[in-house]
């Protein structure tokens, strides 16, 4: 059989872009026709010029890079809304300067990102027959927080019991009473990384949130900002004042689950699915509400956990991850973020992502994420599995 030529969505500069590509010259294969957003989003690429019969198509992330962000963020401008979230016109988005870690208008992007995914499906049907790595239309749920978080839930895989959307801190407030709730996180609908995520508790009069958000005044007006060092507001107003800033963006609030304890910090688990399942696991240990690493959080030791946690709890797990990842059919790999709670008598699904691949130096049967998405992605197509719907490679 010929080996499929590879085609890549990204981003010229993405580590992700370079990781993979690395991986398909270890196995010996050519690179991958890199076909950038920017170019795609521009017009300047059509995928059917690009995507040969039998291909393999890999929708990478698009983040990460400025003018990328402005094209998304334009294009949001002319999307239609739901709800009446914060937006820019058009006009505003190309006169902006974009300074590192501000949070702007992430519905807005996730609108945009959305006519992407559609743009490519569009061009992706006039292609001739070919495979697909992941799904737009399932990226695009998995990038829905309130949506993904219903999805799982109507699966019956074991989540984090949700507040829902919520408009204001009072409103917030008020949820959290109605429901007999002292502790939850509130999360950006669209957010990754951390991005806008506040750990909210109350007793009384005494409130905390704790965030990775730095709030900033400039000439009277409000700006947002993420950062690696957590920030801790005890302040009611400030408080407030955060809450309803990211309320204007679309959030959705959720229980807050104490985590099981491990080498004296919580702990919980971040998994990658491959042909349904479970690869690459990396144990995140904190002590603080937040456990991406990026935070400057460690790396648990997996192998010393497993023996700690015991076979039984770990196939239960891995049985929820993969019926997780099952939710997903069309796509052929997801990270998810899975919380285990105190004893490890019990667990919940905390994220599903898209790109949640990006695991740096962790094996699994000594191949990293990238190659073993790639030659169970070839195995698919020496199996003449289909991964689109137009019709199957001959």
């Amino acid at each position: 059989m010929q080996t499929p030529t590879f085609v890549v969505i990204g981003n010229p500069d993405s580590r992700r872009v370079s990781l993979f590509q690395a991986a398909l010259a270890e196995r010996g294969l050519p690179p991958a026709h890199l076909v950038a957003y920017a170019d795609l989003m521009a017009g300047r690429v059509s995928l059917p010029d690009v995507v040969p019969v039998g291909a393999v198509v890999r929708i990478e992330s698009p983040g990460k890079d400025t003018e990328v962000e402005r094209a998304l963020l334009a294009l949001g401008a002319e999307m239609p809304d739901t709800g009446a979230y914060a937006r820019l016109t058009r006009e505003q988005v190309e006169q902006m300067v974009f300074e590192r870690g501000e949070i702007i208008c992430p519905r807005q992007w996730y609108l945009g990102f959305c006519g992407v995914l559609d743009r490519i499906t569009a061009q992706l049907a006039a292609c001739p027959p070919h495979y697909l790595m992941n799904d737009p239309a399932e990226i695009a749920l998995m990038f829905d927080k309130p949506a993904c978080h219903t999805h799982l839930l109507d699966s019956q895989i074991p989540v984090a019991p949700a507040l829902g959307t919520v408009h204001s801190f009072d409103e917030l407030i008020e949820c959290m009473q109605q429901a007999r709730c002292s502790r939850v996180f509130v999360k950006l609908a669209h957010g990754s990384s951390a991005s806008g995520v506040v750990a909210y508790q109350f007793s009384g009069k005494r409130h905390q949130a704790t965030t990775t958000v730095e709030m900033v005044y400039q000439n009277g007006t409000l700006r947002l900002f993420n950062s690696r060092r957590l920030r801790v507001y005890r302040d009611i107003h400030e408080i407030a004042t955060l809450i309803n800033a990211l309320c204007q963006h679309h959030v959705h609030v959720e229980r807050w689950l104490p985590k099981a304890g491990f080498c004296q910090h919580a702990f919980d688990l971040r998994i990658v699915v491959i042909a349904g399942q479970v690869q690459h696991t990396v144990v995140r240990l904190s002590r603080s509400p937040m456990t991406n690493l990026h935070l400057l959080n460690q790396r648990g030791d997996l192998t010393a956990l497993l023996a700690e946690m015991g076979t039984t709890v770990w196939d239960a797990i891995r049985h929820t991850s993969e019926r997780a990842m099952a939710c997903f059919p069309r796509s052929l790999y997801a990270g998810l973020d899975l919380l285990v709670r105190p004893g490890y008598e019990g667990h919940a699904v905390l994220e599903i992502n898209a790109f949640g691949d990006l695991l740096p130096e962790v094996l699994f049967d000594g191949k990293d994420t990238y190659g073993a998405e790639i030659d169970a992605m070839l195995s698919r197509v020496a199996g003449r599995s289909v991964w689109n719907d137009h019709a199957e490679c001959a």
